[in-house]
């Protein structure tokens, strides 16, 4: 299978597996907002912000193990990447036993002294707290051997065990709508159980699979790939620790200024984003690994042409189903949960919103990171996104609603966007013009027709599941009509009816699946 073709096929695979989450996502929320109710709901967001504080490390690790990988994949050298694997193996054994020595008292001190929650949930929320330490430490330990999947682009394996996930997640939150006794205990210890087995089974996959994953001791704390990994991980830590700080911090925030209930409202708006988002993460994953092996070949220019098509078209999937999700916001919050927290709805349009501006240059994050020197690039956008929180506080010291907290993640996520694209003009000599008539402008006119689109039922019919459907259905088939005229030029559009076909052949068991 060659690149194209594979990167077609793992953007299908994570695509379907996306929207099946989305789907039983939603409806699973609805059913644990009313088994735990709101001001548990919040508490368990609330807890798992402190864990993703103590454990977002893990994403950061794991970009930087993946990157080595795939940077050794392109230069075809198989013993070369099973050295990094060990190394890698190592960092992760000791940041996971580290995780828990530091991880665990500072966590219980937060919740018992720092957070506002009511005096009889404080037991139950450091019990949380202490299981879910532990999804965590397993989590860390399996970051070696699962970029292995991503780096050798076997992402259709992951959409997998990503779907088989969301099914078991889905079946815990309706057992739990009939569970007597403590359900917060009950789903937290439910939600650790499935995290470790699936992380366990594709730690058990990959040593079955891949024989870069075999363990040799004497590889070990290998201290010049150690200290390039860390040197990766370091900048892109400081960068994470600006999305980490917003992301969570204004968990925190809403919390001490407003109580759980609108920590709810912040859950539930995260929910909504953080599954849409999770369609266009299914291009960015698909394109990532093939990028940073474009890169490890020497092939530049390749590699900049997918980071820029990765930009559009991850733009343009969340799109899809951003637009009429916005639209029609009110109606969905009120079919899905009957009575939302106050101000979610418009917390959901404005985090949506956010994730619109990062898809727009998040192939030139991808390019960056192939390219290793990161050191400017990731403190000039960590210092953006690590604006966000003092400005939040700002907006809500000055009185204004919870809401305010979605500007200020949209003011900063502009100032990041705008770095992306200064950086990759300084670093690769793209021009700025270019991203702007290739990726921005092809991207507004398929958000404004798309708008148009979702908005024009509300004209002729009263909110009900009737114009929802029709507001789906418009500005989907508007969104795709204009993007295949307007926003995609001559080679996309053949990238994609060649890939269609031979998929097509592939599914349909044909005889032409080489034509």
């Amino acid at each position: 299978m060659n690149p194209s073709q594979r990167i077609a096929l793992n953007t299908a695979a994570t695509y379907v597996r996306s929207v099946l989450g989305v789907a039983l996502a939603l409806f699973s929320s609805r059913w644990v907002l009313n088994s735990l109710g709101q001001t548990d709901f919040g508490l368990f967001y609330l807890v798992g912000s402190i864990i993703v504080f103590i454990t977002f490390l893990n994403s950061i690790m794991s970009g930087s193990v993946g990157r080595h990988y795939a940077y050794a994949i392109g230069q075809g050298d198989p013993a070369e990447v099973n050295r990094w694997f060990n190394a890698a193996l190592s960092i992760h054994l000791l940041l996971a036993t580290a995780l828990i020595i530091l991880g665990w008292p500072i966590g219980e001190y937060v919740i018992e002294h720092k957070l506002t929650i009511p005096a009889d949930r404080i037991i139950a929320c450091v019990t949380v707290f202490r299981i879910s330490l532990a999804s965590a430490f397993a989590s860390m330990v399996s970051v070696p051997f699962v970029a292995m999947f991503m780096a050798k682009q076997h992402i259709a394996e992951l959409s997998i065990w990503g779907t088989l996930q969301s099914i078991l997640i889905f079946t815990l939150a309706y057992i739990l709508t009939s569970v007597s006794g403590d359900r917060l205990l009950f789903y937290a210890f439910g939600m650790v159980i499935i995290l470790v087995f699936i992380q366990a089974s594709q730690l058990l996959r990959a040593v079955f699979v891949f024989r870069e994953c075999g363990v040799v001791y004497h590889q070990w704390f290998d201290r010049t790939r150690m200290k390039k990994i860390f040197s990766f991980a370091s900048w892109s830590l400081f960068g994470g620790l600006g999305v980490t700080l917003r992301n969570q911090g204004s968990a925190i925030l809403l919390n001490l200024f407003f109580g759980p209930s609108v920590n709810a409202a912040y859950g539930i708006a995260n929910q909504v984003s953080s599954q849409t988002n999770q369609l266009a993460a299914a291009m960015l994953g698909a394109f990532s690994p093939e990028i940073t092996a474009s890169e490890g070949r020497g092939d530049r220019d390749r590699m900049l042409s997918l980071a820029m098509r990765s930009c559009k078209f991850g733009t343009i999937l969340v799109l899809l189903f951003a637009v009429p999700l916005m639209v029609e916001i009110d109606y969905v919050l009120v079919l899905w949960l009957r009575v939302p927290p106050d101000y979610t709805a418009l917390l959901c349009q404005l985090i949506l919103c956010t994730f619109l501006i990062d898809r727009l240059t998040a192939g030139y994050m991808l390019a960056v990171n192939a390219y290793g020197r990161i050191a400017a690039y990731q403190a000039t956008l960590g210092t953006s996104l690590l604006l966000t929180l003092p400005l939040a506080w700002l907006f809500l010291k000055l009185g204004y609603a919870p809401t305010s907290v979605g500007f200020a993640f949209i003011a900063t996520m502009a100032v990041c966007s705008l770095g992306r694209v200064y950086w990759v003009r300084r670093l690769f000599g793209v021009p700025i013009s270019r991203w702007l008539s290739t990726v921005l402008l092809p991207c507004v006119i398929v958000a404004i027709a798309s708008a148009f689109a979702a908005a024009a039922p509300r004209l002729i019919l009263s909110p009900s599941f009737l114009r929802l459907i029709l507001a789906s259905v418009s500005s989907i088939v508007a969104t795709l009509l204009v993007s295949w005229f307007l926003a995609f030029d001559d080679n996309e559009r053949n990238f994609f009816s060649q890939n269609m076909r031979r998929m097509y052949w592939k599914l349909c068991g044909g005889s032409n699946s080489g034509k």
